[in-house]
């Protein structure tokens, strides 16, 4: 398991980018997001931690590392279990792909995990105003745009 951390020169990230997805429920209670930009990945992130969010709440994986991830997690689960996993975890038809392919793309990453379904709103309303797209919410048998 790679649980390096991607340094960025440009701009200090509030967080930092894995290349392992979150261990805890991943990706179900997560509002799940995609931004172009590295730039409003950072004002998005710190948007979110002023709104009261912990930053261990907040995953960001920028775009080679969401890749790497994938692959990773792909290699490790039998097929079976890979798709009984997508089929309970990604409802939606395509969900993971459609994040994959956004992440090949250069696009980056950033999810949410929510303590309550009552936040889902003011998440995806912080992340909008951040330039965020495919801002879907997933839980354990939907996902919701």
């Amino acid at each position: 398991m790679n649980d390096t951390k991607t340094q960025y020169t440009d701009e200090q990230l509030p967080v930092s980018s894995e290349r392992t997805f979150p261990a805890d429920q991943y990706p179900r209670k997560y509002v799940h997001s995609v931004i172009n930009d590295l730039h409003y990945v950072v004002q998005a992130v710190y948007a979110l931690r002023a709104a009261g969010y912990n930053p261990n709440d907040i995953h960001v994986m920028s775009s080679w590392d969401f890749v790497d991830a994938f692959e990773h997690k792909q290699q490790q689960q039998s097929r079976l279990s890979m798709l009984l996993a997508r089929f309970a975890a990604f409802m939606d038809e395509g969900f993971a792909d459609v994040y994959l392919r956004e992440a090949c793309r250069g696009h980056h990453v950033l999810a949410v995990r929510l303590a309550r379904k009552e936040q889902i709103q003011q998440v995806k309303d912080v992340l909008s105003t951040h330039h965020a797209y495919l801002i879907k919410y997933v839980d354990m048998w939907t996902v919701a745009g």
